[in-house]
C-alpha cells in the first residue's frame, strides 16, 4: 500500500514537473521586455552649494549622467517646479522659484524621477534652536500659560519633560518651566493629577484654578474635574471635621482635603475665572458639592445638581445659581445638542462658545453663540447664520481686537469662508479677509499674532496652488505672506499659541500641542519659531 502511494506521488511530480518544461519551452517573448532603459544619471554624494538659500538666489547640485538629457530635464524644489540655468557633465543650477520651500529636491527625465539631496529655503521666518526642550513633554499640551515673570506652566496630558521625572519627583499632566523651556523643579506639583488636564487659570489671590479628566492631585482623593492650587503647584488642602464611627481613633474625626468644594460628573474642556469666581465649559453633566459633616474619612457623601456643560462656581466651589441655572427645574437650561470644543471669555467676563452645536438653550444657533454674565445667549452678538459646520477652535488678538475661528465649515452667515473666518468684535464677518483654497487636508489651529499676521496649522499640502505643507502664514487679507512661507512639511496638532521673543529680540511665538514636526525635522511637542517683523 505504502509503495503504490510513494508511486502515486512520484508520478504526479514528475507529471508536474514535465508540464512545466514543457510550458516554459513555449515562451517566445522576454517577460522583462518594455522596461524604459536606465540613463545613467546619478546624484553624487556631495550636498548644494550653497546648502541653503533664498527665493531668487541660484543653487548648484552634483549630478552626473544628465548633459545628454539637458533638454529634456525638469527639476522641482519641493514639487514647485524650478528655471534650470545651466547642466554640465557633473552639475545643474537651478534658481529658487517664487513659492518653493523646504524640503527634497527632484529631477525628471523621460518620466523617470530622481530623488536628491533636502534643501532649505530661508525666509523670514525659523525654528528657533536657541529654545532648549529637545524631548520636551512626551505627550499632549493643551495650554500655556505665560507668567509675568517669563516662565511658564504647561497643562496637559503627560507624564514626563525632557526625561526630568522620577520616582522622587513625578511629573503629572502639570510642569512649570522658564522662557528657554528648561523645566523648573521648584514648582511643587507633587504626585500631579491622575489624569490628564485641559486648562488653568490664575486667580487674583495668585493661586490656580484647573480643569481637566481627573480625580486626585498629588494623591489627594475627593476631587472631580477641577481643583484650586496654592500659587507653588501644591494643592490648596484644608481639614474638615467628618464623622468618626471608630472613636477610639481620634484622628479619623478630620480629614484632610481640597479646600476647593466644587466638582462635576465629567470633564472640564475650559476654564475660565472672572472676579474669582470660575466659569467651567465640558462635557460634564452634574456639579457636585461635598457634605463632610455627613460622611466619614472613607466614605465622602456628595450632594448633585443637574447642570450640564456650563455653570460657575463661587470662590469657595459653591454653584452660582444665578448663572445658566433655571430657578423652576433647578437646573441648567437647555444643553448645547453639540459639543463644545472650544471657549473665549472676554475681559467683560462674556464667554464665546464654539462647537458643533445648532441648538443652545433651546435657542437655533449656529456652532457659535456668546453667553453674558449671567450665562444666558447674549442677542448683541452679530454671528447671524453662524457656520454651516463644526467649529473646532477660537483664537482672540487684543492688539488687533478680532476674532479668528477656524474649523470644518465652508460658509459663516452666507459667506464663503473655507475653514478660517475673521470676525469683528462684535461678532460679524471682517470682510477685509478672503480665505484662499485649500488642497489636500484641512485646517485644524489659526491664530492671528499682534502683527496681523494669521498663523494656520492642519493637514493641508497647498494654498492657492503654492505648496504648504501643514503650516503657513497669511497676510491680514487672506493671502500667502510673501517671505514667511519657506518652510518645509508641518505634522502635527497645535492647542495653544503664545506670543513671546527670541534671546535676539525678534519676535517669536511658541507653540504647543501634539506636534511631531516642524520645517522637516522631528520636534517635541512645545517648539519656539522666531520671525522677522
Amino acid at each position: 500500500m505504502k509503495s503504490n502511494l510513494r508511486y502515486f506521488i512520484g508520478l504526479l511530480l514528475f507529471t508536474m514537473a514535465f508540464s512545466s518544461c514543457k510550458k516554459s519551452t513555449q515562451l517566445t517573448e522576454d517577460p522583462y521586455a518594455g522596461g524604459k532603459e536606465a540613463l545613467g544619471i546619478r546624484f553624487l554624494n556631495e550636498p548644494p552649494k550653497p546648502t541653503y538659500g533664498s527665493v531668487g538666489s541660484q543653487m548648484v547640485f552634483a549630478i552626473s549622467g544628465l548633459l545628454p538629457y539637458k533638454d529634456k530635464v525638469k527639476c522641482y524644489m519641493n514639487d514647485t517646479e524650478a528655471e534650470i540655468m545651466e547642466v554640465t557633465s557633473k552639475t545643474i543650477k537651478i534658481k529658487l522659484p517664487v513659492g518653493s520651500s523646504s524640503g527634497g529636491f527632484t529631477i525628471v527625465v523621460d518620466g523617470q524621477i530622481f530623488f536628491g539631496p533636502q534643501f532649505t529655503v530661508s525666509g523670514k521666518i525659523a525654528y528657533d534652536a536657541t529654545f532648549k526642550p529637545v524631548i520636551g513633554p512626551n505627550g499632549n499640551v493643551s495650554q500655556i500659560m505665560p507668567l509675568t515673570n517669563g516662565n511658564m506652566i504647561l497643562v496637559g496630558g503627560f507624564t514626563d519633560y525632557e526625561k526630568k521625572a522620577s520616582l522622587k519627583r513625578p511629573i503629572n499632566n502639570i510642569v512649570m518651566i522658564n522662557a528657554d523651556g528648561d523645566y523648573l523643579p521648584s514648582f511643587a506639583s507633587g504626585l500631579g493629577s491622575d489624569g490628564s488636564l485641559n486648562s488653568i487659570a490664575r486667580l487674583t489671590t495668585g493661586q490656580y484654578m484647573i480643569g481637566g479628566t481627573f480625580s486626585s492631585y498629588n494623591n489627594r482623593k475627593s476631587i472631580g474635574g477641577l481643583t484650586r492650587l496654592n500659587g507653588n503647584g501644591s494643592l490648596d488642602s484644608t481639614i474638615v471635621e467628618v464623622v468618626n464611627l471608630t472613636p477610639l481613633q481620634p484622628k479619623n474625626s478630620f480629614d484632610t482635603v481640597a479646600a476647593f468644594n466644587g466638582r462635576v460628573t465629567g470633564s472640564v474642556r475650559k476654564l475660565f475665572v472672572y472676579n474669582n469666581k470660575s466659569i467651567l465649559i465640558g462635557n460634564f453633566s452634574n456639579y457636585g458639592e461635598y457634605f463632610y459633616e455627613r460622611s466619614t474619612r472613607d466614605r465622602k457623601v456628595i450632594g448633585y445638581t443637574p447642570m450640564d456643560m456650563l455653570m460657575r462656581l463661587e470662590a469657595n466651589g459653591k454653584l452660582d445659581e444665578s448663572y445658566n441655572f433655571n430657578p423652576t427645574t433647578k437646573t441648567s437650561y437647555e444643553k448645547p445638542n453639540g459639543s463644545i470644543n472650544d471657549a473665549f471669555m472676554e475681559a467683560d467676563g462674556k464667554v464665546i462658545l464654539v462647537g458643533s452645536f445648532t441648538r443652545f438653550q433651546g435657542t437655533g444657533v449656529n456652532r457659535i453663540t456668546r453667553v453674558d454674565n449671567n450665562g444666558m445667549i447674549d442677542p448683541t452678538f452679530l454671528v447671524g447664520a453662524g457656520a454651516d459646520g463644526p467649529i473646532g477652535s477660537i483664537r482672540f488678538n487684543a492688539t488687533t481686537q478680532k476674532y479668528i475661528v477656524s474649523g470644518a465649515f465652508k460658509s459663516f452667515n452666507g459667506k464663503a469662508v473655507n475653514g478660517i473666518v475673521m470676525l469683528k468684535k462684535d461678532g460679524s464677518v471682517d470682510d477685509s479677509f478672503t480665505m484662499g483654497t485649500m488642497e489636500g487636508g484641512s485646517v485644524n489651529f489659526s491664530a492671528q499674532l499682534s502683527n496681523g499676521l494669521v498663523i494656520v496649522t492642519g493637514s493641508f499640502n497647498k494654498y492657492n496652488g503654492v505648496i504648504r505643507q501643514g503650516f503657513m502664514v497669511l497676510n491680514p487679507d487672506g493671502t500667502l505672506a510673501a517671505g514667511y512661507n519657506t518652510t518645509g512639511v508641518f505634522q502635527g496638532i497645535v492647542n495653544d499659541i503664545y506670543e513671546t521673543t527670541s534671546p535676539q529680540g525678534f519676535p517669536a511665538f511658541i507653540m504647543a500641542g501634539f506636534i511631531l514636526k516642524f520645517d522637516n525635522r522631528a520636534v517635541p511637542n512645545i517648539i519656539k519659531v522666531v520671525y522677522e517683523p
